[in-house]
């Protein structure tokens, strides 16, 4: 099950992505050689995109749902469980984003699509 810093917060409907930020590299040109020299310059670590939705019996707990994700974006890193049960270590919460309106299903819970961004240091 998906969790972030050993907590249940992603809801329901959940997409996880994980993707690599591309390497840092310096090119170098000498003049009178052809070609150039690449060296390497390390990872900038991964991003992982993740959208779902959160739900609650009242408008309350719908807005307590959102409120425990929000207090993860306290700047910490705290380990990552991805919905393949990839455990990543070093991650922090970049971004919550509710979006649009809440809707309520057939049988009374209220809820709400959301996007997170989260940013792996290693």
């Amino acid at each position: 099950m998906a969790s972030f810093g050993g907590t249940i917060i992603f809801g329901t409907a959940i997409t996880m992505s994980t993707v690599d930020n591309p390497r840092e590299k310096q090119l170098n040109a000498f003049f009178g050689l052809s070609g150039l020299e690449s060296l390497d310059g390390g990872s900038r670590g991964r991003v992982t995109h993740v959208s779902g939705l959160l739900f609650g019996n009242s408008p309350l707990l719908l807005a307590g749902a959102e409120s425990l994700f929000r207090s993860f974006n306290d700047g910490a890193v705290h380990p990552l469980v991805d919905t393949l049960g990839v455990a990543w270590s070093n991650v922090r919460l970049e971004s919550f984003q509710p979006q649009g309106r809440i809707r309520q299903s057939p049988g009374g819970v209220l809820f709400r699509a959301y996007t997170a961004r989260f940013l792996h240091l290693e």
